[in-house]
């Protein structure tokens, strides 16, 4: 993309092409690489870090992963296919909807990101259950260390935001599929439904993203600095 953006009529990419890159880059950042990889982190050091032998759920757990990696494989295998989404990752009817969008494009879209959701969903349920069902005796919440406080929020944070998204890809998934018209203002839908269900989820990932990371630099400053936090 950026080689394509370098000059003026460049033609490394074409317009579909760069639609679909463009749209790739999005979600593989988003819901293949910035939730999960902290999501992951805070299932394997959490229950260290409270002294938990595992994680609540094992299976549940191990379910979640492949739930995950069949998405993503999902996603990829139909980009390179040639039938990778092409409508942002942000998805935004009626660019996405059956009228702007035909073919299986914004289809692949809305399951992909229904994939991720559920398994974003599992891991939140893992920590939130972990946390406080399987502390290591004297292991109060106020002895806890900061990171596995920061997974905790982030951990409501997703059981809070991630249904919203969920809820939006299903209701566009159904538009295009069996002609709902939850987005359709012709029929008595509303396209802005689209903006507030999809935000309800994008304003809360930008602090489901950066609390993980504010738990691990607390550990690093007060490690170093050997100072602690609070007291």
């Amino acid at each position: 993309m950026r080689a394509q953006l370098s000059r003026p009529e460049n033609t490394l990419l074409g317009p579909d092409a760069y639609n679909q890159f463009f749209t790739m880059h999005g979600l593989t950042m988003m819901f293949l690489f910035a939730v999960p990889i902290m999501e992951a982190m805070g299932l394997y050091f959490v229950p260290l870090m409270i002294g938990a032998r595992n994680v609540a759920f094992p299976r549940l757990n191990a379910y979640g992963y492949w739930v995950y990696l069949c998405g993503g494989i999902f996603l990829y295998l139909m980009f390179f296919m040639n039938t990778g989404p092409d409508v942002g990752w942000f998805g935004y009817v009626p660019l996405s909807g059956p009228e702007f969008s035909p073919g299986k494009r914004a289809d692949v879209y809305a399951q992909a990101i229904t994939f991720t959701e559920i398994a974003s969903l599992v891991g939140s349920v893992e920590l939130i259950v972990t946390i406080f069902k399987n502390r290591a005796p004297g292991m109060t919440l106020n002895r806890m260390p900061l990171f596995v406080w920061a997974m905790l929020v982030q951990a409501f944070m997703i059981l809070f935001a991630m249904p919203w998204v969920a809820t939006a890809t299903q209701f566009l998934a159904m538009d295009r599929l069996i002609a709902t018209h939850f987005f359709n203002p012709a029929e008595g839908g509303d396209a802005v439904l689209w903006q507030h269900l999809f935000w309800f989820f994008g304003h809360p990932e930008v602090y489901i993203m950066i609390l993980p990371a504010f738990g691990i630099v607390s550990h690093i400053i007060s490690t170093f600095s050997k100072k602690p936090i609070f007291g």
